[in-house]
């Protein structure tokens, strides 16, 4: 089998409990090398995963034995690592949001092209059980057209002061600079799982309201997104990490029947009847071994950019939409 050698730009929480650890255990991949300005980091990676580590990141992008680089960087960093990769003739994995708004994002396509070279966004989310539960049942037609569906995630936890590692900013998912806020941060999760769960329908508007409740005053901890596409499907994508007593799911509405959490429950009267839909187990691994064989024998890229680029310009119309309070047009985009 032939190996993809890989290295990773931002040895955090998120570039080491994931990145590196995926690619040092999947046997597709050979970890040669990391790259991050923390000498603990360093030091930490290099004794893990058998790994060189660079302070620099353009001595990191010499190596001409580096096929894959992995940008887990703080957001509003990844434009900028993220092509100079591709200009360094590497393919390119990018930690989810992949860029901060429609600008960056097309810039990123851009240089993709020019390069020759892959991009895709790390939207391992797409192989969560639940939603893998959810899409085969949207799919197999049981509950007919679609009229809306909810996404709803609360609960209460100081995350985005508490998930960096404390070499580096723990508190920068709270901080403006840095890209932080739960939109960028859980919202290309739940709208990609949404766009894919609708089959990426042309989008009509967009409504959000982000407000700092809690843990941040410069960036959101209470995310509301109200998504209308032009086949008439509204979705409400919902998440907080304020409310003390939470409680969160999938909620997807038919004309033919209705999914919640795995259930699905169809006709009415004396003929309706509920049962359990096919269930799935996580396998977010499955992003990397796509990887590996669209690198290595030419398979469809998983997430392609285009629509990544769906998820961004509605990220990027939310955050429109949250700044003046009005519903943001997406028709003419």
């Amino acid at each position: 089998m032939e190996k993809v050698n890989a290295g990773v730009i931002g040895l955090g929480s998120m570039g080491t409990g994931w990145h590196c650890e995926t690619l040092h255990r999947l046997e597709q991949f050979d970890l040669v090398a990391g790259c991050d300005p923390s000498p603990e980091r360093r030091s930490l990676c290099e004794e893990q995963f058998g790994l060189t580590a660079y302070e620099r990141y353009d001595e990191m992008l010499d190596r001409d034995d580096l096929d894959l680089v992995v940008v887990a960087t703080p957001s509003a960093m990844h434009r900028e690592h993220v092509i100079q990769a591709l200009r360094a003739g590497k393919h390119v994995v990018c930690e989810k949001p992949l860029a901060m708004n429609l600008s960056e994002c097309d810039d990123m396509i851009r240089e993709a092209e020019a390069s020759g070279k892959m991009l895709s966004a790390y939207q391992n989310r797409r192989w969560d059980g639940d939603h893998l539960s959810a899409l085969h049942t949207v799919r197999s037609g049981v509950l007919g057209e679609v009229f809306f569906t909810k996404q709803v995630s609360m609960s209460y936890s100081a995350i985005m002061r508490t998930y960096g590692v404390p070499e580096f900013r723990p508190q920068w998912r709270a901080e403006k600079q840095y890209g932080g806020g739960l939109l960028y941060d859980f919202g290309p999760h739940r709208i990609d799982a949404l766009l894919q769960l609708l089959g990426h329908p042309p989008v009509r508007d967009v409504y959000a309201d982000l407000r700092g409740r809690l843990w941040s005053d410069e960036v959101d901890d209470c995310c509301l997104v109200i998504i209308r596409f032009e086949n008439g499907i509204t979705s409400q994508v919902e998440t907080t990490t304020v409310a003390r007593l939470g409680f969160g799911g999938t909620l997807i509405v038919g004309r033919e029947g209705t999914y919640l959490n795995g259930r699905i429950k169809v006709g009415e009267g004396d003929d309706e009847s509920e049962f359990e839909a096919k269930q799935f187990e996580r396998d977010w691994d499955a992003f990397y071994r796509n990887i590996h064989d669209h690198l290595t024998e030419g398979e469809p890229v998983a997430i392609p950019l285009g629509e990544t680029r769906q998820m961004i310009a509605i990220v990027d119309a939310a955050l429109r939409s949250a700044e003046s309070g009005q519903v943001v047009s997406l028709c003419a985009e």
